[in-house]
């Protein structure tokens, strides 16, 4: 059964010069960790996750949950299935957002679902509005000062009747007695009903995939120009975003991160909220009472750095989901497909993706292209057959061997059977056309993504750079590509020059460096430089990455970026397919099918990146291992003298220590579609889905992974801010 659920907090106490009937009404929203959730409506029920444990660490569901829970003004008891979201509200309402938390709602809550919680109208803060009487306003915002200032304005104008106050985390209490002093002056105190924190401050994009939104977040964190107040404000809002989505998961999570840098930075400020909220009374964690050494209950939050992992950020991907996030800039699940007219208007096309709406991106995110393209055709296949039976068995006339000598129960008999086929071909149409709505929808994606790998020569820098972490490099291909005749955007090359220098670093670190190798890599290095000019490529992000590389060799970390982890990749008799898309020319006029005949696998073997080989060693507890010894470790609920004191690890002979059932990876400065669908693969049983690439090699498929990123970024947008900070760090 649920546990019981805790009235709502007083977070603040109201001071005798300030209106009491606003400052009492400021609440924390309570959260009821391991409560059920409330019945969800068709729209909302979340597909199993890419982990081995479906809905158990569904942050998007739980924040879901929360949201219904705010639209219906803060009543009834969240979590506890008090809430039957299913059923209308009578209360109708207008719903007020920045742009910040537009974002938060866009990818959780469609419009119809607003329409069935009583929102009639939902309008952005910072628009000019119109006053609407009778009907209360719930605002869900930003705690900005320009927010508050914004809403006092509404008190002002006197724009609603009632003010439904709701903050995506904490409102300080400065801008809370501002808003009481404004709402006093006006005499509007008495209009605002509620005020809450309600701790949402993250885009659920799937059940284990959240972003924080914060653009740009790598350039603040790593520009030697960025004053410690602007580094150390970027920090703490990373810290928000953290704490609302541990809040939303109900745990308190053990902490670990590499020594150093924002990384250590950030874990070591959210560890002290963690632990502040835990000694709290009415805490967000009040029932959160795992034992600090469950390790079957208590999650594990890895946070890196974009530093410990850059090659996984910049390499051009294969498989579905990673491509179609990559190439045609996937945001807030929503992919926009160019159309043929001028600057690409006419017939611009949108569509979202949601895994719970569309089985067959569900099925094929991590499926690699030829595979996808080979689906397609499948299911336009079905789609035909299907169609074919019921224009069978709904044809009029008379069956062949029918006549006269047909008795009267036998006309009969037959004519009832063609009825119920009629019914049954009715009522089965509607399922065939969101089937055929799937697959054209599909089907323009693929076929947007071939004119780009066409286009563009993905499939030869993917094949290149794989090589090059591999230890293989081809450095024929690579000049090939690099030269200003070879096919790629200037983005496309400076990225596979990136891999090469964090490829080379990778292996100097490894193996060491003699006088002849480095006067072959300032050769070749001058020579990857002079080719990206002749490109029109600006060498800023090459640059800055080539200095940091070399400042942290310095300092003993290896490589800037690339952290001592050996990339396994395709042997030569695996990489197969060089003239991927010769087969290409033909693609228009031709079934999708075609394209993808005789292409051999691309991804065979244990490619992950570094990111999700630390967080599954962290996860095992596997010992001797360099992630799970040097690591820095934080937990709040420990005593204070062993809150960063690793647990000892078992004496020989003795059973192993346990390992996590649930894990939070964090990327700070932007995290991308392939990092998270190798991490969440971990909770994949090994060897599941080998044509993917993702599954754990070594794992059980016992842990389910939450992946999170200040941002999600494409290859492109990463190189756009290297290069910002290369040109900062020019002047």
């Amino acid at each position: 059964s649920s546990p019981p659920e805790e009235p709502f907090s007083l977070s603040r106490r109201p001071r005798p010069w300030f209106p009491r009937d606003l400052l009492a009404f400021h609440h924390r929203r309570p959260r009821t960790a391991g409560a059920r959730s409330s019945p969800a409506s068709p729209s909302s029920r979340e597909p199993p996750s890419c982990g081995s444990v479906a809905m158990a660490f569904s942050i998007r569901q739980r924040q879901h949950d929360a949201v219904v829970h705010m639209l219906n003004l803060n009543t009834g008891r969240l979590g506890a299935g008090a809430l039957d979201e299913n059923a209308p509200n009578e209360v109708y309402k207008v719903l007020i957002m920045d742009r910040h938390c537009f974002e938060i709602i866009t990818p959780l809550v469609k419009v119809h679902e607003l329409r069935r919680h009583g929102v009639t109208l939902h309008l952005l803060l910072e628009n000019d509005r119109q006053p609407i009487g009778d009907v209360p306003a719930v605002y869900f915002v930003s705690p900005t000062a320009e927010n508050v200032k914004r809403i006092a304005g509404d008190l002002v104008s006197g724009l609603y009747d009632a003010h439904y106050l709701n903050f995506s985390s904490s409102l300080p209490r400065a801008l809370l007695e501002e808003l009481a002093v404004k709402a006093t002056e006006c005499g509007a105190a008495a209009k605002v009903t509620r005020v809450f924190d309600q701790y949402l401050d993250f885009v659920s994009l799937a059940p284990d995939l959240f972003s924080l939104g914060r653009r740009a977040s790598y350039v603040t964190l790593n520009d030697p120009g960025s004053s410690d107040k602007a580094v150390e404000l970027e920090i703490e809002h990373i810290v928000d975003g953290l704490l609302a989505a541990c809040a939303t998961l109900g745990k308190a999570p053990v902490i670990r991160c590499p020594k150093g840098g924002a990384a250590e930075m950030i874990a070591r400020s959210l560890e002290r909220r963690l632990r502040d909220h835990l000694r709290g009374k009415g805490s967000l964690f009040a029932t959160d009472v795992s034992p600090m050494n469950d390790r079957t209950e208590r999650p594990l939050l890895v946070l890196f750095d974009r530093n410990f992992d850059v090659p996984s950020i910049v390499k051009h991907e294969w498989t579905y989901a990673p491509l179609v996030h990559d190439v045609l800039a996937m945001r807030l699940n929503r992919v926009d497909i160019k159309g043929d007219g001028p600057a690409g208007a006419a017939g611009k096309k949108s569509y979202d993706l949601e895994a719970a709406d569309d089985a067959f991106w569900r099925e094929n995110g991590d499926a690699q292209f030829p595979v996808v393209a080979e689906e397609v055709e499948k299911a336009l296949g079905e789609y035909k057959k299907a169609m074919a039976d019921i224009t069978s068995a709904t044809s009029g006339g008379t069956k062949e061997g029918a006549g006269e000598g047909n008795t009267n129960s036998a006309r009969n008999e037959e004519s009832r059977n063609d009825t119920s086929a009629l019914v049954s071909a009715v009522a089965s149409l509607p399922q065939l056309q969101e089937r055929k709505r799937v697959i054209d929808k599909h089907t323009n994606i693929a076929t947007a993504l071939l004119g780009e790998i066409k286009q563009r020569g993905l499939d030869e820098y993917h094949v290149v750079e794989e090589d090059l972490l591999a230890g293989k490099p081809d450095r024929a291909a690579m000049m090939g590509l690099l030269d200003a005749t070879g096919r790629g955007t200037p983005e496309d090359k400076l990225r596979l020059a990136i891999v090469r220098a964090a490829a080379a670093a990778r292996q100097r670190a490894r193996d060491g460096t003699d006088a002849e190798d480095a006067e072959t890599y300032a050769s070749d290095a001058e020579a990857v430089e002079g080719a990206l000019r002749a490109s029109g490529a600006d060498t800023a992000a090459l640059d800055f990455f080539q200095r940091a590389a070399r400042l942290d060799a310095s300092l003993g970390g290896g490589a800037a970026g690339v952290s001592n982890h050996h990339h396994r990749s395709m042997s030569d008799d695996d990489s197969g397919g060089g003239d991927l898309l010769d087969w290409a020319d033909k693609l228009y006029g031709q079934s999708i099918d075609a394209v993808a005949k005789g292409v051999q696998s691309l991804l065979r073997g244990d490619r992950r990146g570094a990111v999700a080989r630390a967080a599954e060693a962290l996860a095992a507890n596997q010992s001797g291992v360099a992630e799970v010894d040097s690591f820095a470790y934080f937990d709040p609920k420990a005593p204070p003298s062993e809150r960063e004191r690793l647990p000892p690890a078992p004496p020989p002979g003795a059973p192993p220590a346990a390992s996590f059932r649930k894990a939070i990876v964090f990327v700070a400065g932007g995290g991308n579609y392939a990092e998270y669908r190798e991490c969440v693969a971990l909770g994949k049983p090994a060897g599941r889905r080998a044509d993917d690439g993702y599954a754990s090699r070594s794992g059980t498929g016992a842990v389910s992974v939450v992946y999170g990123a200040t941002e999600l970024v494409t290859g492109a947008e990463f190189v756009g801010q290297l290069a910002e900070l290369g040109r900062k760090s020019r002047r």
